[in-house]
């Protein structure tokens, strides 16, 4: 099948190549860039850190080529939204990474119960496994899931917006040919802003007709939400916000 791939660099190659290995015709349209906008010294001593929160494998590009080698923050533990958001903590040198089931949800569940068990042990509020606040390592835009929560039950955190994502516009020359025509069998979507973006760059050009028979393959139920209506009839959601469960969805469309 031609399938495009929505997903951002560098993750967009990876799945790129994971989709031809597996006999699919991957073509790479990312609809967003990131923008690194903060560094090392944006953050607070290490010795008062008690955990980096990570909703996306972006948020360690603030730490350089050179990860967190000799910064001190090696040690500092990480609370990593999924597999790609952890493994992305782990090729930056921290060496205490742990999943938090995938999606924010899942990830604010499992924060929420530490934070809770340190205070009922007695422990500095926002300790999460030792002793220091909670810094969550934000992008641009988001949702205010995890924040939200840690307000809502009174814990102390602080947020470092790292990176920003930049919408990457089409012309729609461009559009048709080097995305469209033909047209993909399946698009896929990792982000809620993906499918908003790219639904708004296909209106504008008014290319809809061009997808008429194409499927959408979605993460989870909130991306596809922001599909144009008509399509959702053809959306699969995999089963678990994680790639190998999207390609799973991919391999049973025959």
């Amino acid at each position: 099948m031609r399938v495009l791939v929505t997903r951002p660099e560098p993750g967009g190659q990876r799945t790129a190549d994971q989709l031809a290995r597996l006999g699919h015709v991957p073509v790479l349209m990312p609809l967003f860039e990131t923008v690194v906008t903060a560094g090392l010294d944006d953050l607070p001593p290490a010795e008062v850190i008690g955990g980096l929160i990570a909703t996306s494998a972006r948020a360690f590009a603030m730490f350089g080529n050179g990860g967190v080698s000799g910064t001190g923050l090696v040690d500092v533990p990480v609370h990593a939204v999924g597999p790609a958001t952890a493994q992305a903590a782990r090729e930056a040198g921290f060496v205490h990474v742990a999943e938090g089931g995938g999606t924010a949800e899942a990830l604010t569940a499992t924060l929420t119960h530490l934070l809770d068990r340190d205070a009922d042990d007695g422990q500095p509020a926002g300790s999460a496994v030792r002793p220091g606040g909670l810094v969550y390592l934000a992008g641009v835009p988001r949702t205010r899931v995890i924040e939200t929560a840690l307000e809502g039950g009174n814990h102390g955190f602080k947020v470092v917006e790292c990176y920003k994502m930049e919408e990457i516009s089409y012309s729609t020359d461009i559009l048709k040919s080097d995305f469209l025509s033909p047209s993909p069998d399946v698009v896929l979507f990792y982000s809620a802003n993906a499918a908003r973006w790219f639904s708004e760059l296909i209106d504008a050009a008014n290319l809809a007709k061009t997808l008429d028979f194409t499927r959408f393959l979605c993460l989870s139920p909130a991306i596809a939400n922001q599909l144009r209506e008509i399509w959702r009839e053809r959306v699969t959601v995999a089963e678990r916000p994680d790639e190998d469960s999207l390609l799973a969805s991919l391999a049973a469309l025959g």
